[in-house]
């Protein structure tokens, strides 16, 4: 049986508001052009909010296609003043999902072949470590429980 990672939504749709996913076609041509498998929580959530995340996690460019030139933009905010000191090397097999005011990027290590795996991010300071320890972990804390909470000052 295949876990569906993104349940814990189904209860928040007028929270969420107008939402949309991208096909299973599209979620296969960006992994082809990455060359890497995507982990199945992260293909559940590009299905039901790919195109369209509605009022859940707004300004995190997640959705495609702006989410394609996410590792691009880790990597020029990495290099921005041909830096020499503290190189930390982008792997192919980062993937780049989200970032936040250009200069949070959030990965995860498609290597790690989990299914929903450890969210990293990599700050302009520069630094990389582990963030969250999962990515639906990462879509409670930073985009649902803020969602819920905002909504209820306005209650």
């Amino acid at each position: 049986m295949v876990n569906n990672y993104m349940s814990f939504l189904k209860d928040y749709s007028e929270e969420l508001g107008n939402i949309t996913g991208i096909s299973s076609v599209v979620i296969s041509q960006i992994e082809q052009q990455f060359k890497l498998t995507l982990p199945l929580a992260y293909k559940q959530f590009l299905q039901l909010l790919g195109e369209s995340t509605g009022s859940f996690m707004k300004g995190y460019y997640m959705n495609y296609p702006y989410l394609l030139d996410n590792k691009q933009d880790a990597d020029c905010a990495l290099n921005f003043d041909n830096r020499k000191h503290n190189i930390i090397i982008i792997k192919d097999q980062y993937f780049f999902f989200g970032q936040w005011q250009g200069y949070n990027f959030f990965y995860f290590d498609c290597s790690e072949e989990s299914e929903d795996p450890p969210v990293y991010v990599l700050t302009d300071t520069p630094k990389t470590y582990q963030y969250k320890s999962s990515f639906t972990t990462f879509l409670r804390e930073e985009g649902l429980t803020p969602l819920l909470e905002s909504k209820s000052k306005f209650q």
